[in-house]
């Protein structure tokens, strides 16, 4: 099973709970795309429980934080048997948002193969003065680059 979720602007407070149990040779992908700006809340937990032999998951979640939004981001994977999972969650923060990024894996078996990655970070002056080297405002700088992310 193959999952994408977006949220773009225009929501006051979502929280999204994804949960995923897993049997033999299951594969389980989720993806979203967030950002958030003024004082916009999201709250994602992915929750995904790999208990049949070869089964795997990938989580992945990027996302853009602006203003003074607040980003919360937990993903949970159990590794109960010979499987393996992959966590990432990346995230531009601006302004004076806040991002919380918690990864949390649990090997149960021997054979589990379990990876996570977190990334929170302001967009790189370095990038912006190469695009607006090129002709583009520092604001079409920074748009291009936060569409490029969150695609």
């Amino acid at each position: 099973m193959i999952m994408e979720s977006a949220q773009i602007k225009g929501i006051d407070s979502t929280e999204r709970v994804t949960k995923g149990y897993l049997k033999k040779d299951a594969y389980f992908e989720v993806k979203e795309s967030i950002m958030t700006h003024g004082k916009q809340h999201a709250k994602t937990d992915f929750i995904v429980e790999l208990n049949g032999e070869n089964s795997s998951t990938n989580v992945i979640s990027r996302s853009v934080a602006r203003d003074t939004s607040k980003q919360e981001f937990f993903s949970t994977i159990a590794g109960n048997t010979a499987c393996s999972g992959h966590s990432e969650c990346d995230a531009i923060i601006m302004d004076d948002a806040i991002v919380n990024a918690q990864p949390a894996l649990n090997a149960n078996n021997i054979d589990a193969s379990l990876i996570h990655e977190a990334a929170i970070g302001k967009i790189a002056g370095e990038q912006l003065i190469k695009l607006m080297t090129l002709g583009l405002t520092e604001a079409e700088a920074e748009e291009q680059i936060i569409n490029g992310f969150l695609k």
